[in-house]
């Protein structure tokens, strides 16, 4: 149904249907995608010294492909937020940093990109087919991996299923009690950014708490988490028209009005439903009306939703939506905030305790950015 990361680059150039050109190239995206599928379901894996070399040799396959598929066809045909230089950018550093040492980042940019391109090539049913029947032959016996791979590939109603198998096998299973921690995350963002389903998200974290077995903080976060959607479950999504961008802007900033003007409230249940929610209204919007003039403005709001919601839990984007920005729009005022919240998140993910180490491919993409925006503001 749907395959996300390596993919980024298989379906970053077409439908595996639609585009017969390119389908050698995504024939072979598809061996790379299965060849790490151990390794993208396990940052244990995926980090491994010594498997290092099959991870780096895939990274550089799929970079060689990528670049011999047209990327702009499918873009323009489904308003696909992100462009193509920008996401064949972030496979590149992707691969980079991988052999810089931050082997967890790397991860998490691969699964983040590819995760933007199946937002677009998940909604053809002839790849969607393709994938799922792949996957058939390659199933993971660890639940929490399998469903990690299946979100990765944006195949969620079987992610859920494979996460509340392994939520209720703790503690005899593999899951850990961080892993379990992220199943509700990945459980908070399918139900309400995804399917818009807050009765769904009651029921799911029901389903949770009937093992009494898991940490109690663990499922007292859950009562609250479970709370907050019982308050929210009447609330509509509202939808806007091209013409209604105003409107769109005043609900933004009335939701968003105390984080915006920068005061943060952390892991607070109500909050983190409600970043998702706006940031699924804001997703749907650009998706509608790729041309919209808040263009600029919504991908700030979406990386500014997701770069505050508790754990990245779902792969997001708010790196690329701050690089998109400042690469389409700078000479827009809100690109200067685009580049600093960039700078800003992208050195934390580089700082530990023996310091910042960027690596030299990600420093140089920051003073490219830079220098477009003063640029622009001469």
């Amino acid at each position: 149904m749907k395959l996300r990361l390596l993919l980024a680059f298989v379906m970053l150039g077409g439908a595996f249907a639609a585009f017969a050109d390119v389908k050698p190239f995504m024939d072979q995206m598809l061996v790379e995608l299965f060849k790490l599928k151990p390794y993208i379901a396990s940052e244990d894996k995926y980090t491994d010294p010594k498997n290092h070399e099959v991870v780096d040799s895939s990274l550089k396959k799929m970079i060689e492909l990528s670049q011999k598929i047209n990327h702009e066809k499918m873009i323009q045909r489904t308003g696909f937020v992100v462009s193509s230089n920008i996401l064949n950018q972030q496979l590149k550093e992707a691969e980079a940093v991988y052999n810089n040492g931050n082997k967890a980042y790397s991860l998490w940019m691969l699964k983040s990109t590819l995760g933007v391109c199946m937002n677009c090539h998940t909604q053809l049913p002839a790849v969607s087919t393709v994938f799922t029947d792949l996957n058939k032959g390659h199933i993971l016996t660890n639940d929490f991996e399998e469903g990690e791979f299946l979100f990765v590939i944006r195949n969620f109603k079987e992610a859920m299923k494979s996460y509340e198998a392994a939520i209720k096998g703790y503690p005899k299973n593999q899951l850990t009690s961080v892993d379990a921690d992220k199943v509700i995350f990945r459980q908070l963002f399918y139900y309400v950014r995804v399917d818009r389903n807050f009765p769904g998200l009651i029921s799911a974290l029901s389903k949770d708490l009937e093992n009494k077995q898991l940490p109690l903080s663990l499922q007292n976060k859950i009562k609250d988490f479970r709370s907050a959607a019982e308050k929210m479950k009447s609330e509509a999504y509202p939808a806007f028209s091209e013409a209604q961008e105003n409107d769109l802007r005043k609900y933004v900033e009335s939701s968003l009005q105390e984080e915006l003007a920068g005061k943060f409230s952390f892991a607070l249940p109500a909050k983190e439903l409600n970043y998702l929610k706006v940031s699924s209204v804001l997703y749907d919007y650009l998706n509608k009306y790729p041309g919209t003039r808040l263009k600029p403005d919504i991908l700030y709001w979406l990386s500014f939703c997701e770069s505050h919601y508790s754990h990245n839990a779902f792969y997001s984007l708010p790196e690329l939506y701050l690089k998109q920005c400042v690469l389409e729009f700078p000479k827009n005022p809100i690109a200067k905030k685009c580049l600093t919240q960039y700078q800003d998140l992208v050195t934390i993910a580089f700082t530990g305790s023996s310091g910042t180490h960027l690596p030299d491919a990600v420093v140089k993409e920051m003073k490219t950015m830079e220098e477009l925006v003063k640029k622009m503001d001469k």
